[in-house]
């Protein structure tokens, strides 16, 4: 079980950060966006490993990854999209989008319709995490961090 635990992190660990990389976000940033995107992919894979659907493992993925991406955005004052982009990688629907087309051209309609079901099911629950993970840490993690923050100061 912690191989295959290591083995989903630090392949989704190397697409995130090569990503980064690609995009050339800042090099002080890579390892930051690189550990986004691993938790992200872990949060999906144990719920869909558990049976969960699309939605709600893309939900729960998205929203790992905006609460650490604004989490790391606060604390090292950087935008919080140099972390969720690279993190958001593993989980885009890409190859889910390209069965469509492929089922399409096969003449696979019935099976092509349903697939692109699961590719926008997928899509809207990442934007609704991205907001509600936003929604999180302004209300709950930043006053908190603020209050850490203040007492770290005082002492």
């Amino acid at each position: 079980m912690i191989f295959t635990i290591l083995y989903h992190f630090i392949f989704s660990f190397i697409a995130s950060c090569s990503f980064g990389f690609l995009c050339r976000i800042p090099n002080k940033t890579i390892i930051a966006g690189g550990i986004v995107g691993g938790a992200g992919w872990l949060g999906y894979y144990f719920l869909s490993a558990n049976g969960y659907g699309v939605f709600i493992t893309s939900f729960f993925c998205s929203l790992i990854l905006s609460t650490l991406s604004f989490a790391y955005s606060y604390i090292r004052k950087f935008p919080s999209t140099v972390y969720f982009i690279p993190g958001l990688v593993p989980v885009v629907p890409g190859i889910t989008f390209y069965e469509v087309f492929k089922e399409l051209f096969m003449g696979e309609t019935a099976s092509a319709a349903a697939t692109f079901f699961d590719v926008i099911s997928s899509s809207v629950a990442l934007a609704c995490g991205i907001t509600i993970g936003n929604i999180l840490f302004l209300v709950i993690l930043k006053p908190i961090m603020n209050q850490i923050k203040t007492i770290r100061t005082t002492s």
